[in-house]
């Protein structure tokens, strides 16, 4: 603010402040004289409506208290006491009695034989207003509502009980209603000549917190007088302001208005004109001291940026070839800061592959005037080579001669940088090269693993099946001692072999994300129960005890992949019972508080325990805690891995929950869903009876003289006829010759595969026969591939009797759902 202006900007504040504070003063007077005002005459109003409330309400707690002694009343009873009661009552337009909350009694009757019957039960309106008089006891008033027999009411419901002490029981409600526009007008609410505007709030006797029920809703919101009508439950408000509002204000004279504005004009004007004066001086000096500093600031700016840049100026007199060059140019170009520039100085300096055309861009744009850019190279003495970038523009100066001025710019660097670049391109460019090749190396070597494990399960369970199964066969005869436990190490060895196959089969799947996890339907206390199950022969041989926890709060059926829970189970129980040699273990089986199907099962054994070192990598593939118990007790190291992918597939993880020297304890989390199925039925397996396979017309497909011969000896004595094939096409022929009911079919065969096989089958004219893959390829894409050609079942090798048997049964009695047909 400049100080010429200061004496004008007192004297107005002054002015105007002596104005606003009399207007105020006037207002703030008017306006407590006009509230006070619309206070009283709102006070007039409220005790009118309240002690009419107050009287009514009294009278109709007198008929409560009849009804209460005379429970039986009749409606010429009740007549009578309306009558004595609120005859000559013009508030209450009439009361219903509600015993057991339905309305049986009226005074008046006549008019109001529309609300009798009403059952408060029934009614979504009154119902909860009814429930909560019985459930308070006490009296409520509610309103405005809408009634049965038309037009808007406050409804005053008490509530009415009979006997005394134990014997007091709930009767019913007694009902008053006061309608709501006549109650407005006998106490004025409507008078026109009221001075004020009023409104009502409280709906329901809600007091400040209930809505707005009668008058102009902008009341509320132009600060209106707040009064309390209290009630016997509750209370209503009133608010109230003028009619029209509070504008009606009244103000200084205008004569008192006209001599401090006149005041005003001759104290402000001249001063005003005097500080423009002064104020236009002292601007016009301002603003040439700040040009000076500008200019000032201007050119200091420009030098650093120059001398920063290392940008070289020069000037060119296009008539008598003067030329100047600053210092950052001499620098450029390799000359010292007195070294004399002569005419030709730039043009020797050029690099001769450039000097042509360099020269030809710069006189070109000296004769003609305008702008140039220009690229070239310049030797120094030292013989260094630079790239310069040159840009100038022609103007006349105040002689009106023609003028050049340009710079230069060693864009050497830039150059340089910008051809390693496009090196670095073309190096990266061959580095994709490299990395697409080795990206379809390790694709078809990815293929070639999968083709060698395919082929590796196929050619291990062929002779597998045949090994297993002979020696089911052998243990049926009547062996020795010794013979036995040949036997019995030969099946162990066995199994266990076929164990390392699949679990490594099982590790390339999950590596792949082949390994599909298959929710169904199932009992989660028979599939705990199964695996331990299949672990108690081998613990009660080692003398361990098993012992399995259920907590209360389990659900009985859930929906998740019961298999690969199994499978979780086993290598977890399995490796317990492995490493202890005393004591037992046991398995806990609980669920989350929040979510009953996030399921926490603990394994907890007292064997050899494991270290804080063997605990870092004991989930790490064909891992064991060390060498010696690798020897010891033997494995690949691939359960834990397999188990804890699986349990993080769905939806959890496993834990090495303690780690001490005598015993271990892992936690396994899944999360499972609610079964999708209501029944409970538990699922048993029923052993069938191989009589229903007399006569049965078997056709097995299959190359493997070994499994042929061991499916003729399972299939021996069971009045079955068994018809072999050696590969897909004879088994083809015999299809269409034979009529089988049931074919095994081989996926891999000479001359045509069991798929190829499958398919001419189907497409052959004849009763179809069910066919069911009996193969060696353990991998689901191989069951997908089966069920794709047509067949109905698939039966991975190695196959015991007992499920061939099983399966086949079953297929021949027509059943649904044959147990191992998964495979």
């Amino acid at each position: 603010m400049k100080r010429a202006y200061i004496p004008v900007l007192i004297a107005l504040v002054m002015v105007v402040a002596a104005g606003y504070y009399s207007e105020r003063q006037n207002q703030t007077i008017h306006n407590q004289a006009l509230r006070a005002d619309v206070r009283r005459e709102a006070s007039l109003l409220q005790s009118s409506l309240e002690g009419a409330l107050n009287a009514d309400i009294q009278l109709v707690r007198g008929l409560v208290a009849v009804l209460s002694t005379e429970p039986d009343m009749t409606q010429e009873r009740f007549t009578q006491l309306g009558e004595m009661v609120l005859g000559t009552r013009s508030g209450i337009s009439h009361v219903a009695a509600a015993p057991d909350l339905v309305i049986s009694m009226i005074y008046p009757l006549p008019g109001n034989t529309a609300a009798l019957g009403l059952d408060y039960n029934k009614n979504d309106a009154q119902r909860e207003a009814a429930y909560k008089v019985r459930d308070s006891r006490e009296m409520v008033l509610a309103g405005p509502v809408q009634l049965v027999q038309g037009g808007e009411a406050f409804i005053g419901r008490f509530p009415v009980f009979t006997g005394s002490g134990k014997n007091r029981r709930f009767w019913g409600i007694l009902s008053s209603v006061m309608k709501a526009e006549p109650l407005y007008q006998v106490h004025g609410f409507n008078a026109p000549d009221l001075g004020i505007e009023v409104g009502l709030i409280g709906l329901d006797g809600m007091g400040a917190e209930g809505a707005q029920f009668f008058g102009d809703p902008s009341i509320l919101t132009d600060n209106p007088v707040t009064l309390d009508i209290p009630l016997p439950v509750g209370s209503w408000q009133i608010v109230a302001r003028p009619k029209g509002g509070w504008s009606a204000r009244k103000v200084n004279p205008w004569p008192w208005r006209l001599v401090i504005f006149v005041a005003g004009v001759l104290i402000v004007v001249p001063i005003y004109t005097a500080g423009r004066l002064s104020a236009a001086r002292r601007d016009v000096i301002w603003t040439l001291k700040r040009r000076e500093r500008q200019l000032e600031t201007l050119s200091r700016r420009l030098e650093i940026a120059v001398d920063i840049s290392k940008i070289g100026i020069w000037e060119l007199n296009t008539k008598s070839d003067d030329t100047i060059w600053d210092p950052n140019l001499r620098e450029i170009y390799g000359f010292k800061l007195n070294d004399p520039i002569e005419i030709g100085t730039w043009e020797r300096c050029l690099h001769p592959d450039d000097r042509e055309q360099a020269v030809f861009e710069h006189r070109k744009a000296s004769h003609a005037g305008g702008s140039y850019t220009s690229e070239f190279r310049i030797v120094l003495a030292s013989g260094e080579i630079r790239h310069i970038r040159s840009m100038g523009t022609a103007y006349a100066d105040s002689d009106g001669w023609l003028r050049m001025i340009g710079v230069n710019l060693d864009v050497t660097r830039d150059v340089h940088l910008r051809e390693k670049l496009i090196e670095a391109n073309a190096a990266l460019l061959q580095r994709n090269n490299d990395l697409n090749d080795a990206k379809t190396a390790a694709e078809s070597a990815d293929r070639a693993k999968s083709e060698f494990l395919a082929n590796m399960s196929h050619e291990i369970r062929t002779p597998m099946n045949g090994i297993l199964g002979m020696a089911e066969l052998m243990s049926e005869f009547d062996l020795g001692s010794e013979e036995k436990e040949y036997l019995s190490t030969i099946q162990d060895s066995s199994n266990a072999l076929l164990k390392i196959i699949n679990d490594i089969l099982d590790l390339s799947r999950l590596e792949a994300g082949r390994l599909a996890i298959s929710p169904v339907d199932f009992d989660l206390r028979n599939c705990v129960a199964g695996a331990v199950n299949l672990l108690r022969p081998k613990a009660r041989e080692k003398g361990l005890w098993v012992s399995v926890n259920f907590a209360q709060d389990l659900p009985e059926r859930v929906h998740g992949d019961d298999g690969r829970l199994r499978q979780i189970l086993v290598n977890l129980i399995g490796n317990a019972v492995k490493f202890t040699s005393e004591g037992g273990v046991d398995i806990k089986v609980s669920c989350d508080d929040e979510d009953p199907y996030r399921l926490t099962i603990a394994v907890e054994d007292t064997g050899i325990g494991i270290s804080d070192s063997q605990a870092e990598y004991i989930f790490d593939r064909f891992k064991q805690a060390d060498a010696a118990t690798t020897r010891a007790f033997g494995g690949t190291g691939l359960g834990l891995t397999i188990s804890s992918i699986l349990a993080k597939r769905m939806g959890g993880g496993i834990d090495l929950c303690r780690v001490k020297e005598n015993g271990s304890c892992f936690i396994l989390n899944i999360q499972l869903e609610q079964a999708e199925s209501c029944s409970t039925v538990t699922r048993v397996e029923a052993i069938m009876d191989t009589a229903a396979l007399a006569g049965c017309r078997v056709l097995l497909a299959e190359d493997n003289r070994t499994n042929r011969l061991l499916i003729s000896k399972y299939l021996a004595d069971l009045g079955i006829t068994l018809l072999e094939a050696h590969n897909g096409r004879q088994a083809v022929n015999m299809c269409q010759q034979e009529a089988p009911e049931i074919i095994l079919m081989d996926m891999a065969m000479p001359e045509l595969d069991g798929l190829a096989a499958t398919r001419e089958i189907r497409a052959l004219d004849m009763d179809q026969p069910v066919i069911v893959a009996l193969t060696a390829n353990a991998f689901d894409s191989d069951r997908e591939a089966c069920l794709a050609a047509g067949m109905d079942y698939f039966l991975q090798k190695p196959i015991s009797k007992s499920v061939l048997l099983q399966t086949l049964t079953m297929l021949r009695i027509g059943q649904d759902e044959t147990p191992g047909l998964s495979g």
